[in-house]
């Protein structure tokens, strides 16, 4: 309140079709809560090049527009220069008569445990927040054509998005885990085998020394303060703080006889904390074909590369593979923090168009 702060009305759509860049349209509208901010001056960042007032906006409420033009003509880039894993981050000063304001968050200081420049960045910048100070533009490619998967959308997702899945067994006792009355479901029967019927999936817990858990934010969700929003739907399947080895295995989907190509894919998102060494995920499917199973590695990560990947969502795809009889999709994962969440969405098995 004693600095200078502006927000969005409502939050806009922050993640685009990479294939329709050009008709990239963000709008959305602002305004000053404290009534005291004379310019609102928004950089460009991409790639460590920084356009300093992309955007200046001097009277509020105002309605800020953004296309993916002008983002191209400002960095000097062309569509073909974009990837899937392309973010312009866009990150505000705001003045006003008593000073100027950055919304670039303030320095840890990991010797003394303090925020150096204040504390307030994390309380502000929260989705309830709806800040327009810093922001993220990301891309997705829309999914290829589905025979078979699941996006979290029939399982139950427990009346509140935060809340637990109780263990009945002890804390390290290995085994499968069943759903619990009233409780988020782990676990899922397909109700048909038609292309919109979800597949469905069970989860296992075994023990490795850890300790095992009683009761995490695990199992089916809509929970939204990390992911602001699924790839499809309004649920996802959230993993935290398993102390152990946890896990998730979908249905075998066989593969009719006259499809000759295939792929697996799957939409994982790792909230942004510090990932240790020993915390480890690994996407990877059972793959059939010519009456043998081989083990098809999609993702196997620790530590530093899941800092890599965090705060942002990352498709998980084995691409498109010939003469393949059926696809077990399975999802490993070992992580010992309640800090240390993601999530998963979109889970299909999918032919050529």
């Amino acid at each position: 309140m004693r600095g200078g702060f502006i927000q969005f009305v409502e939050l806009p759509e922050s993640s685009f079709n990479l294939l329709k860049i050009n008709e990239l349209n963000l709008t959305a509208e602002l305004v000053d809560p404290n009534n005291n901010a004379t310019q609102y001056a928004l950089a460009l960042v991409y790639e460590g090049v920084q356009i300093d007032e992309f955007i200046s906006v001097t009277s509020f409420p105002s309605t800020l527009n953004i296309t993916g033009k002008m983002i191209l003509d400002a960095l000097s880039l062309t569509p073909a220069d974009l990837s899937l894993d392309t973010e312009f981050e866009f990150v505000a000063t705001v003045t006003t008569p008593t000073g100027v304001y950055s919304a670039l968050t303030p320095n840890f200081n990991r010797d003394t445990n303090t925020q150096e420049g204040g504390n307030t960045a994390n309380p502000l910048f929260s989705p309830g927040e709806k800040n327009a100070m810093i922001f993220k533009i990301r891309f997705f490619i829309p999914p290829p054509k589905k025979l078979r998967g699941t996006s979290f959308e029939t399982p139950f997702a427990a009346p509140t998005d935060d809340a637990d899945y109780i263990r009945t067994a002890g804390n390290d006792d290995e085994g499968e885990l069943m759903n619990n009355p009233g409780e988020r479901h782990v676990m899922h029967v397909a109700a048909g085998n038609g292309v919109d019927d979800e597949i469905g999936f069970k989860s296992e817990f075994f023990s490795n020394g850890s300790g095992g858990f009683s009761n995490e934010e695990i199992g089916v969700t809509r929970k939204t303060e990390d992911v602001l929003s699924y790839v499809d739907g309004e649920q996802g399947f959230q993993l935290e703080d398993v102390d152990g080895l946890y896990r998730l295995t979908f249905d075998r989907v066989a593969i009719p006889s006259n499809l000759t190509t295939t792929g697996v894919q799957i939409q994982a998102f790792f909230r942004s904390t510090s990932w240790e060494d020993n915390d480890t995920i690994r996407i990877y499917a059972l793959v059939e074909r010519d009456g043998s199973t081989e083990t098809l590695e999609l993702l196997n990560i620790f530590g530093d590369g899941i800092d890599e990947l965090e705060d942002k969502w990352n498709l998980v795809d084995s691409g498109f593979i010939d003469g393949v009889t059926a696809y077990t999709l399975i999802i490993d994962s070992e992580i010992d923090s309640g800090s240390e969440e993601f999530y998963f969405d979109q889970m299909l098995v999918y032919v050529p168009e």
